[in-house]
């Protein structure tokens, strides 16, 4: 018989539209500066006075941060209750960015931006691990995917307009804006994973292999590639004769780019292949890695710009399919999210090493070798994966509803 918990539990439906819009909206306030950390960070130089290195520094610190908040939550996720566990995650990402508002010293400035990484980490624990339950993952990815890169979009070109009007301090403070309406929203989140969907049975989570143990470091591997570029695209623009109008846009757009990235891969499905999508994915990388940091011209540099965004989101929606394939309870997605953002929080860390004046080629090499160490490990960790039947239309309406 079941309890009355889990009697109001199922009351949810975690395939319903509501559900996955709170998802991405969820993803929207977790990923924190990210999407932003292009100009986010050109501010910070020229408005707080930090440097390259410490600018770098900055966003490494977040990230790795956050990479602890989604490995340590991953691991507690299928044992606490995820609705609250979110709520907390959540309280942690609002209260860390209202102290990065202040604007004190450059470490209380790192500090604070830690603990809203964290904090930020615990609540995309929360939503892969929910989205880990829904009846098409792979669409579902592409989905959360695209809300995500349309906000990344609109909170690029709205992020300096914001600085120019209320200081860098209010795009800090914008965090626990949108964290309010957000905690009304998680009692849409299943507070466990269940076997079925009337089944009181909780899932349990398969052990690491040697498999997903690579794939672990290929989802670090691909962040880190994509990190060590994303927070210097925009003194690339700069350093090239950009106007920093242009270059926002140029930004803006390739978020658009990525969101058609993922929208293709969610249409496709396993009709394409695991293997063949990874090969598209970091092909296309490591050739626009190099165009980014070699071109010299405004076409060149926006060209680059939205390939490596498009193809990038491609190959990382079948990626994150797969990690639910093979873990249904979310943990492996879970684990796979913190080592996103390990890679993601050493890419910078390593530009910041390597970045010399305005010369950004070496960062783009590092790049582009980052994006070749990957494809050989997706040769192997996507080798096996069986492609399912195709899906049609009315499946890719139900995943949306």
């Amino acid at each position: 018989m079941m309890s009355q918990q889990y009697k109001t539990e199922a009351s949810h439906n975690v395939d319903s539209g509501k559900t996955l819009g709170l998802l991405g909206f969820l993803m929207m306030i977790g990923v924190g500066t990210l999407q932003m950390q292009p100009v986010l960070g050109g501010a910070l130089v020229d408005h707080w006075g930090l440097n390259l290195q410490q600018m770098g520094m900055l966003f490494g610190a977040e990230l790795i941060a956050m990479a602890i908040g989604c490995g340590s939550s991953a691991l507690v996720v299928n044992h606490w209750d995820r609705r609250r566990l979110c709520q907390g995650g959540l309280l942690l990402l609002a209260g860390g960015s209202a102290l990065s508002a202040l604007h004190g010293t450059y470490w209380l400035l790192c500090a604070s931006r830690a603990l809203a990484g964290f904090g930020g980490g615990v609540a995309q624990t929360v939503v892969y691990a929910t989205s880990a339950q829904r009846s098409n993952k792979d669409r579902t990815y592409a989905a959360t995917n695209i809300m995500l890169l349309l906000w990344g979009a609109v909170s690029i070109g709205a992020a300096p307009l914001l600085i120019s009007a209320a200081g860098v301090g209010s795009v800090f403070l914008s965090f626990p804006l949108m964290v309010l309406p957000a905690l009304a929203m998680t009692g849409l989140i299943p507070r466990q994973a269940r076997l079925a969907a009337r089944s009181a049975e909780p899932l349990v989570a398969s052990p690491l292999t040697l498999r997903t143990s690579l794939l672990l470091v290929l989802f670090g591997l691909l962040f880190a590639g994509h990190g060590v570029l994303w927070v210097y695209q925009e003194r690339i623009g700069v350093s090239i004769g950009l106007p920093g109008p242009a270059i926002g846009a140029i930004l803006g757009l390739s978020a658009l780019a990525g969101a058609a990235g993922a929208a293709v891969a969610g249409a496709l499905g396993k009709r394409l292949g695991h293997l063949s999508a990874q090969v598209i994915g970091f092909a296309g990388s490591i050739i626009a890695s190099l165009a980014i940091v070699y071109g010299q011209t405004q076409l060149v540099y926006a060209g680059a710009a939205a390939l490596v965004m498009a193809v990038w989101f491609f190959g990382l929606t079948y990626l994150f399919a797969l990690s639910a394939e093979l873990d249904p309870t979310g943990r492996l997605t879970s684990l796979a999210n913190a080592a996103v953002f390990i890679g993601q929080g050493l890419g910078p860390v390593m530009a910041a090493l390597l970045v010399r004046g305005s010369n950004f080629r070496a960062v783009g090499w590092l790049s582009a070798s980052i994006y070749t160490v990957c494809l050989v490990i997706a040769l192997y960790v996507t080798a096996n994966a069986a492609p399912a039947a195709p899906r049609g239309p009315r499946n890719f309406e139900r995943e949306l509803t």
